[in-house]
């Protein structure tokens, strides 16, 4: 076992009805493709890491049937847990998994400009004998990734009280007793603003950094057909 971890949550499945709403222009099969996408890039970006870094694909227990082919391999963990209740998966992980990894890293699905890179260094933020939390959010102060390096109750209970709202987490955690390394600006696809402001981020040459040309064809697909909401 490595001594570090991270777990990719499928925020989706979480506000499943929310984000239709967010993304009503979006045919919903379509937003499905988007989240799907949305995920296996972020697994795609750890590719390579598993000798050093132990990768958990947290999903739907009511959609075991439906997983990707991308996720059967035995590269990566999958936990399969009921998550219409977002406490649930938490406190599994908080009995055994975060406790048995040095430093623990949870990435929300639905992140996206995020470098194979950063992971490195979110994990090099946390190697200190201080207890140490690593956010990244985006510019609504949404919590993309939550990294920490001691567990505590208190802060896994306070990330889902929170909502996973960055100011929200703080006002219930003792911020003091730990070290903050604020990460700004990471991009986190959940309205028809964020799906726009995608569309710009993958046009920049500088996207091939976090988003292969595999998964540029897979987004590009939906550019294509909803190119007159991109306008």
């Amino acid at each position: 076992m490595n001594s570090k971890a991270i777990y990719i949550f499928p925020f989706y499945t979480f506000y499943a009805e929310e984000l239709f709403k967010n993304l009503s222009e979006i045919k919903k099969e379509d937003v499905l493709f988007l989240a799907t996408t949305l995920y296996l890039n972020i697994l795609e970006n750890l590719s390579g890491k598993q000798d050093r870094i132990d990768i958990y694909c947290i999903w739907d227990e009511s959609e075991k049937d439906n997983l990707p082919d991308e996720l059967k391999n035995n590269n990566h963990k999958i936990i399969f847990k009921g998550l219409s209740n977002k406490k649930i998966p938490f406190e599994k992980l908080s009995s055994k998994e975060f406790l048995s990894y040095k430093n623990n890293l949870i990435v929300f699905s639905d992140a996206i400009d995020i470098r194979p890179f950063d992971y490195e260094q979110y994990f090099n933020l946390l190697n200190i004998e201080d207890e140490s939390l690593v956010i990244a959010k985006d510019k609504e102060n949404n919590i993309a990734v939550l990294g920490f390096n001691n567990f505590s109750e208190e802060i896994i209970s306070s990330l889902v009280l929170s909502g996973f709202d960055y100011n929200n987490f703080l006002s219930r955690i003792k911020s003091c007793e730990h070290f903050m390394h604020i990460v700004n600006d990471v991009l986190l696809v959940r309205s028809t603003n964020h799906f726009k402001r995608l569309y710009l981020e993958l046009s920049q040459k500088k996207s091939i950094e976090y988003c292969s040309q595999q998964m540029h064809e897979r987004f590009t697909h939906l550019f294509v057909e909803y190119k007159d909401l991109l306008k």
